[in-house]
């Protein structure tokens, strides 16, 4: 029979000669069963079976008990597209998957990459052939986030995702927030966030959107008379736009709005990011032209 085991693993002895009992020396190394010949590793190192006949006469074999890698460690889940780390206490072995299609492994490395969603038997082995085993479960990850890129202070935007059942999260809420199962992202402040939508399994998908500031409110005079200008200020290099032309007209570039009829009009100052804000001018109606002598004399009225 064979001649070593490893710890935790069995071999099976046999002697031609029926009849006879089998004994461990070193039942602390290796444990047989006295009719079985199945020899059951303890501990490393090496032990003496005995098999003896009824008569006393015995022949001895020496097995040696080889140590079996320790527990595997790491996370035992990964999802599609991801890695995830397996180690263990006793260097030198080689990693193997039992399904590569599912999951691989680095043979050095023990780094698993998941494949597509199932289950795979990863195996640790040692120089003397003893290993270690532990099963890796692979879950899908969602599909692709889709959906703009970013986003107004203030404004929202709706981010989709193909997958049903995840939930929404935001990196930043102080950045923007996102509802939790409606994926719309409200734009807190500038700078940018990472919006992920995630599995119960903790598979995720991740989508990078920037928020955009908001210009200044629009400052200046808000009343003007038809004929008459006035000049509003924002802040950033934007385009100013009225509402109604018909009523104020505005220099894209300038700010000045100039007053063509009575009304209201809103004028829109907006940035380069689409960000905008708005006021509204009221343009009034000129009196009516004064009547009257042109001259008169001194002392006279």
């Amino acid at each position: 029979g064979p001649t070593s085991v490893c710890v935790g693993s069995t071999i099976t002895l046999s002697d031609a000669t029926p009849g006879g009992t089998w004994a461990s020396g070193s039942t602390g190394i290796a444990t047989i069963g006295s009719s079985s010949g199945v020899a059951a590793g303890v501990s490393p190192g090496t032990s003496a079976i005995t098999y003896r006949l009824p008569t006393g006469c015995l022949i001895t074999t020496t097995i040696t008990v080889l140590s079996t890698p320790g527990p595997i460690t790491g996370s035992m889940t990964v999802c599609t597209g991801f890695t995830t780390t397996l180690s263990d206490a006793i260097s030198g072995g080689t990693w193997t998957s039992s399904a590569p299609g599912t999951a691989t492994v680095g043979t050095g490395t023990g780094v698993v990459t998941g494949v597509i969603p199932g289950t795979t038997v990863i195996t640790y082995t040692l120089s003397t052939g003893c290993f270690r085993v532990a099963t890796v479960t692979v879950n899908p990850s969602p599909g692709a986030i889709t959906g703009p890129t970013s986003v107004c202070v203030g404004s929202t935007i709706t981010v989709s995702d193909a997958t049903v059942g995840g939930t929404w999260v935001s990196s930043n809420p102080g950045v923007a927030t996102v509802g939790s199962a409606s994926g719309i992202v409200t734009g807190v402040s500038a700078g940018g966030v990472v919006i992920s939508y995630v599995m119960p399994t903790g598979c995720a998908a991740t989508y990078s959107i920037i928020v955009n500031a908001l210009p200044a409110s629009i400052a200046g005079l808000f009343n003007v008379c038809v004929g008459a200008t006035t000049t509003l200020v924002s802040s950033g290099s934007g385009t100013w736009t009225s509402s109604a032309p018909g009523t104020a007209v505005v220099g894209a570039s300038s700010g000045i709005v100039t007053g063509m009829s009575p009304g209201t009009a809103t004028i829109t100052y907006t940035l380069p990011t689409g960000c905008l804000t708005t006021a509204t001018v009221t343009v009034y109606a000129n009196p009516a032209p004064i009547t009257g002598p042109t001259s008169l004399c001194v002392g006279t009225s």
